[in-house]
This record gives structure tokens, sequence and C-alpha cells, in this order.
């Protein structure tokens, strides 16, 4: 952005002094020319004039000035030719405005700036600047702006930052500034620092900045905080702490770099159980519709007590909504549900290889109803270790096809939105022993949400149907007959805040038993920020699944969300993964997006290489 003003500010210097009826200025007609026409600009006020003693061009009235991309409003402004200086002023209650891109738009009250120093300051600025998934928005009591050599001399900027700049880049440096991607004029919370630099479109990093919720004072950050413009920010790693009930408290440390077909992940962690754990991936595009992964994945096993490789490569494809990826795992820690809400069964697991595809989502429509289907199909050879590495036999092969299916039929009775709807999901299994196993799984979910004012009311039935048997015996993947009820209430006890309380019970044959009851606190201003508390009771007789979780995100910034915990409440209420919402006359509930989301986590996506 400030190289756009500085280029604009020395062109409307030029321009402006021609506007003299005698044309009496340091710079040469032919020269004032030859730029004009290589650089085109307009501008227009109520009134422009130039006084031959002062050397100065005054434009004053609704003055806006385009050149390029870019965009300058004011109410006055003032061009000295000699030394080459602008001033830019703003009428009591009003801002000069400069825009670029559509994108980038600064304000402030006074403007003054040195062509020929490159240097310049702002009173009272104000800038929005876009993010992958939003806005920021920052202000101050003012602003200085020098080139990036210039910034580096005043010690703004250091040289290992100096590095990743270029040597038309402007600096900006920012004085007692508040930052916030919340766009409300009292915003839900924002971070304070005495001073924050600023490179347009690279980064801005603010100074131990303090943090804010509204108004009230929570904490200082220790450190300096940076925030990258671009969708990946090579090289910065952020270390969050985190909780396992086995590995206890810890550190996790990620960082990513990339290239432009392709990127690395890299991520460490150390727990005070004195565990060490490690995790590299490399994916890299070969077409529009192709990419290749590779991961070495060093990390620790519950119930082993040891921590083991378990190395991870394969393909992923994409095209036209087919959706397909080959893997290959060796030693893979599995953790399968056999019922809903209680302990997770652990295993180990190789797959050579393991191949699974999805078809596009079909949409039936029928009047106001609408159906939606699509198939998907799997092969793989898999032997399971179990939790004591013990071989249960040699590699299995595995071959199956299946189809998934969703309705919904929201509809307004009164006050209140009610939206039933029905789910399914079918796969066919075939195995390659001597006894030539199948397994078929049938699972069929029927449920209500309803959204009535500060309360949300949820209710679904999950019918699971298992004919035949898996060639694993009691492994991995063998499936059995359950029935089970979820029942959700969800109470509004703020604007934002919301308290959640789901059971879920076991109703397969004779049994009607509570098996958990998990508790959910959420705060979600649907503008800027989301923080999560969860609570799972394991009421049942089985082993312990006691657990909770806390989860906090930025939305403009979904990538760096903070996460202490790794579980999450089965969720019946949301639409299977892959399918938008077709709604039309009812809002969606907070149960059906926590639902929607943990569904999206299981579906096949191809890699973003956009940087």
């Amino acid at each position: 952005m400030t190289k756009n003003i500085k280029a604009l500010l020395l062109e409307t210097v030029i321009i402006c002094a021609l506007f003299a009826q005698e044309g009496r200025s340091a710079v040469t007609e032919a020269a004032s020319s030859e730029i004009a026409i290589k650089n085109p600009m307009i501008v227009e006020a109520d009134e422009i004039s130039y006084d031959e003693q002062t050397a100065q061009a005054v434009a004053v009235g609704h003055v806006a000035v385009k050149y390029a991309d870019l965009l300058l409003y004011a109410d006055r402004i003032i061009l000295a030719s000699d030394g080459n200086v602008i001033k830019a002023y703003a009428s009591e209650g009003k801002q000069i405005i400069i825009k670029q891109n559509g994108s980038q738009t600064l304000k402030g009250r006074y403007l003054e700036y040195h062509v020929n120093e490159s240097e310049g300051k702002l009173e009272a600025p104000e800038a929005v600047s876009q993010v992958p998934y939003g806005n920021v928005y920052v202000k101050s009591e003012s602003l200085d702006i020098a080139d990036v050599q210039s910034a580096y001399e005043k010690k703004w900027l250091h040289g290992k930052n100096l590095k990743k700049t270029s040597s038309d880049d402007m600096a900006v440096q920012w004085h007692n500034v508040s930052y916030t991607t919340c766009p409300l004029d009292k915003p839900h919370y924002q971070l304070k620092s005495k001073k924050a630099l600023m490179v347009p479109n690279r980064f801005i990093m603010l100074h131990n900045p303090r943090f804010y919720a509204g108004s009230t004072y929570i904490l200082t950050v220790p450190f300096n905080m940076w925030v990258h413009s671009k969708k990946k920010a090579q090289g910065v790693v952020t270390v969050s702490p985190n909780y396992d009930n086995d590995k206890k408290v810890g550190l996790v440390a990620k960082t990513e770099f990339f290239w432009k077909t392709g990127k690395v992940n890299l991520e460490a962690s150390y727990w005070t159980e004195g565990i060490f754990e490690y995790g590299a991936r490399v994916d890299q595009k070969v077409t529009d519709w192709l990419s290749v992964y590779a991961v070495a994945d060093r990390s620790y096993d519950d119930d082993l007590k040891d921590t083991k490789n378990r190395p991870r490569w394969g393909a992923l494809m994409s095209y036209a909504g087919w959706n397909l990826e080959a893997g290959w795992a060796e030693r893979e820690k599995r953790s399968v549900v056999r019922k809903p809400g209680q302990k997770e069964y652990e295993t180990t697991l190789w797959r050579r290889p393991d191949i699974n595809i999805t078809s596009p989502w079909a949409g039936v429509h029928t009047g106001i109803l609408s159906q939606y289907f699509r198939l998907k199909a799997n092969y793989g050879s898999y032997q399971e270790t179990g939790t004591n590495l013990d071989a249960h036999g040699d590699f299995i092969e595995r071959y199956g096809w299946g189809a998934d299916y969703y309705t919904e039929l929201p509809f307004r009775l009164g006050s209140v939105i009610i939206s039933p709807f029905i789910k399914g999901d079918y796969w066919n299994y075939g195995y390659k022993n001597d006894t030539h196993d199948r397994q078929i799984i049938s699972i069929a979910t029927y449920g209500i949400r309803a959204n009535c004012g500060i309360f949300e009311l949820g209710s679904a039935y999950t019918q699971k149907r298992v004919s035949g048997h898996s060639a694993f015996v009691n492994g991995w993947d063998a499936n059995y007959d359950t029935d089970t009820f979820y029942q959700r209430v969800g109470v509004k006890v703020g604007r934002d805040l919301t308290f959640s309380v789901q059971g879920i019970w076991d109703m397969t044959g004779d049994i009607n038993d509570l098996s958990s009851v998990g508790y959910s606190l959420s705060y979600d201003n649907n503008c800027c920020t989301r923080w999560v508390l969860t609570y799972n009771d394991d009421v049942s007789d089985q082993d312990s699944n006691n657990w909770v979780t806390f989860s906090f995100a930025i939305n403009a910034f979904p990538d760096t969300q903070f996460k202490v915990g790794t579980h999450a409440l089965n969720n019946p209420f949301g639409r299977p993964g892959g399918l938008p919402a077709k709604r039309k006359n009812a809002s969606g509930t907070l149960m059906e997006r926590e639902g929607t989301e943990l569904a999206e986590e299981n579906e096949i996506k191809f890699p973003v290489f956009d940087i």
C-alpha cells in the first residue's frame, strides 16, 4: 500500500504542477508528460490552484485521486513541488481515506509525506486489511512511514525480517495500537501494544501485546506476536500447551514451509511424563487433480507404554467431485468406538494399501423435499497387531462398496424452527480368506432438531444392523448390532453463550442404560471468536471414559485453532461430510454445526497449495 502511496505522491506533485497556467515547476514539461503517460492518474476536486511564489498546488473540496489500483480521498491537499512534500487534511469529523485493491483500507486525520526522503506520518490512523478468512482492524494514535531500508536503519526492522521484504516495500510503525478481527466499534476482543510494525501485504508484528476481552484486561503476551497477510506463513513456529490423561501436560510446537506446488508440516511435543514425540508431513502436487504425500510420525502408544515410528505415504486425487485416497501405513494407531459414548478400542494396524473413493453428492428434489445420495468404495490389505504387537495372522484383503443418504425437511411452526432429518450409511464388505467372510453394515439415523428462541433441542435414534462378520473376528473393523438414542438440550445463557447437555442411551436388545452425559459450554459470537469447553461423564459400568477438552479459535485464522485434548462428543445431528447446507427457511443450530464439523474431519480432502 505505502509503495503505491509514494508513487502517487510524486506523480501528484508533477501532475498538479501542470494545472498552473504558466507551468513553471522544477520538472520539465517533457519529463512530466512522459511520466503521466506511463502512470495515468485522475485528480478531481471542487477547486485546484497553483501558487508560483510558494511553488504549491492546492486541491480543495471532495478531492479524489486515482492512481493505478490506489484511491486517495481528502477534503484538502497541499503539494509543494519544492521538496516534493504532500499534506492531506480531513475536515472536522471526517477522515482521509486511502484504498488499494479493494482489500486494503487506511484512514486518518492528517497525512504528511516527504517524497525525497520516502518518509511520512499519519495522525489518528485506522486500517482494514484482508487475511485468509476475514479482516483485521488496526487503530492507533499515529504512525510513521519509511521504506524498509530506512526502517532497518531506524531499528524498526531487524535484519532477518528485512530479508523477507522487497526493496520496493514500505514499513509502517504504529504507536499505541489496538488490533482485532472483530468489526464492532466495541470489539469482543482486542490486542493492544505500545508499538507495532507493519509491512503491508506481508506481516504485522505486535510488541508484547496485552489481551483484552471487551474492555477487560486479561493478560500480557510475553513475546512479540506475528500475523501474516498470506494464507501460508512460512517458518513461523507456534507453541501451545496440551494435556493427555497418560502423557499429562505437554508443549506442542508446529511450523510449516512451502513452495509453489508443495509444503511440509513439522510438529514436535514434549510431555511431563518424559515422552518426546515428533512428526513431519510432505505434500507435493503432481497435477491439478493429483498430489502425493509422505508422513514420518513417531508417537506414543498409551497401551504399550512405548514410542514407535509410524510412517505413512500415499496419493490423493480430486476431480469433478470425485475423491480418492490410496495410502500405506505401518504401525498405525487406530481407535475404534464400539458403542457411542463408551471407551474406545485401541489397536495397531498395518495397511498395504488402503484405497477409498467417494462420488459427488447427487440431489433428487420433489417439491420442497430434497434427498441426497452418493456412492463410495474401498479396497485394502490389512494386518492387525493389536495392543501387544502380536500378529493376528497374515495380511487380509478387504473390498467393499457402499452408499450415503441424507434428507432434511426444515419448516416453521410459529416461532419454532423444526428440522426432521434422516441419514443412511451402508457398507457391503467382502474378505479374501479361506472362509470368504462377508460383513454388511447398515446404519440409519432418524432425528429432529428444533430451534425456539433461546432453546435448541435435538433427538436422534441410530440403529445399526450387521449381517455376517469380519475376517478380523473381534478386531478393528468388527461391527455389532446397536441401538442408540441421543437427547440434547441447549440453552443460551447470554447473547453469545450456550450451555448444552447431551445424554446417550444404549438401547441394544433388552438394555436401556444411560451410557454417558456430555456437558458443553460454547461462546460463539458469530463474529470473530469461538470458545468451547466440553466435559464427558461416563456413567456406564464399563471402563471409565471421563475427559475434558477446551478449544479456542479466531474465525479469521481457523488454521491456528488452539485445543487442549483430542476427544469430542458423539454427535449425530450434523450433515454428512462433503454435503453443503441447502437450507432456505431455517437457521442452523449449534449441534448441527458441531456434528457437521466432525463429519468433515473424515472426508477425503485434496491439500491446499495456495500461498
